[in-house]
């Protein structure tokens, strides 16, 4: 695999350095356009503040108030800003296509160049009705917003498996606490501010990739073994802890008290069935999750139910796109095709077979 890593690389060297010339011009655009709707957020949230708050008054605004002698002073900054904002759009709109057009055929070739036995599909459904099966995301609903950016499927030691790139923008206490905000004026539009304008002039991810509760790597395949219940295992970090207590789809659900330290110290375990999870995640197993999380370098969660297992792993840059900072880098091939290749052997390195 080195040695074909290392090939692969080769021919999509100068590519790559195209792409980061692409990306580049994209978030400057992406930048310059939410900078202008930022101020033209502002200025329409100005005047609200001066009927809410009487007080603060807005000297620098006093030449764009309507008056007598000019009744249409309030309109010529955001006339003018309307304006600027056409151009800024279409200029980030035409980069970013074909930013994402040449983006999805590299990695495309890399793929198929890498692991050419597997069967690989762009712009595929996102498997919704798969991720709410896992029982892994606490809110997640059917309408939730879940988009798909490609599909491996593959036939490994007579194991199906299938590893998907997703984007989740699940309904959970940070974005309920949002959409509460979006009812109480003034408030509204700082929320608004913050999840649309700041966090795109901000951010080097491109305008695809940020608004995300979860992206990255999801996968599914038949578990051995009928489960009557659903276990599922989370990294242990207070968040997840959270999200799942508030949650009143989980409450049949019991924390489960394991014996293994390192196991312990990195996941928590939940499940409807004592008895049955300690069935399921043996000693030799938790060793065997454990060593997977190392493989992939990156937090996982795992599930089991109805004779299915499902993995995630999470990656803010997805499966199969292509991370921030310079893309001339043997490292963005080798991290890729580490991800591919540990997820097509789970079976094989959870010993489920």
């Amino acid at each position: 695999m080195t040695a074909l890593i290392e090939t692969v690389y080769q021919e999509t060297s100068k590519v790559l350095q195209e792409l980061y010339s692409k990306r580049k011009r994209t978030l400057f655009f992406q930048k310059i356009m939410w900078v202008i709707t930022g101020v033209f957020f502002i200025l329409m949230l100005l005047p609200m503040v001066s009927v809410y708050i009487p007080s603060v008054e807005f000297d620098f605004l006093k030449p764009f108030m309507a008056s007598n002698t000019n009744p249409y002073a309030s309109l010529y900054p955001i006339v003018v800003l309307a304006v600027l904002l056409y151009p800024a759009t279409y200029f980030f709109t035409s980069t970013f296509q074909k930013f994402k057009i040449k983006e999805n055929e590299t990695i495309v070739k890399m793929v198929k160049r890498l692991f050419p036995k597997v069967d690989f599909a762009q712009n595929t459904m996102a498997p919704t009705n798969e991720i709410i099966s896992s029982k892994l995301f606490a809110w997640v609903k059917k309408d939730a917003p879940i988009y798909g950016y490609g599909h491996i499927q593959s036939k490994v030691n007579d194991t199906v498996i299938n590893i998907t790139d997703v984007g989740i923008i699940e309904a959970d206490v940070s974005n309920k606490l949002s959409a509460t905000l979006m009812h109480i004026p003034l408030l509204n539009m700082a929320v608004v501010l913050y999840q649309y304008v700041l966090k795109n002039i901000i951010t080097n991810k491109t305008a695809d990739n940020i608004q995300y509760t979860f992206r990255g790597m999801f996968c599914w395949l038949v578990y051995p073994k009928k489960l009557l219940g659903h276990t599922v295992v989370l990294t242990n970090n207070q968040k997840l802890k959270i999200e799942r207590g508030l949650s009143s789809k989980f409450s049949e659900e019991q924390k489960v008290l394991l014996e293994d330290p390192r196991f312990t110290d990195q996941f928590i375990v939940y499940s409807t069935d004592q008895v049955e999870a300690r069935y399921v995640l043996s000693t030799a197993l938790m060793e065997r999750i454990t060593s997977l999380k190392e493989q992939f370098n990156q937090p996982i969660l795992l599930s089991f139910h109805n004779q299915q297992m499902y993995l995630a792993v999470e990656n803010s840059n997805g499966l199969f796109s292509f991370p921030s900072g310079k893309l001339d880098d043997i490292k963005i091939i080798e991290a890729m095709a580490n991800d591919i290749e540990t997820a097509l052997h789970i079976s094989e390195s959870l010993k489920m077979g």
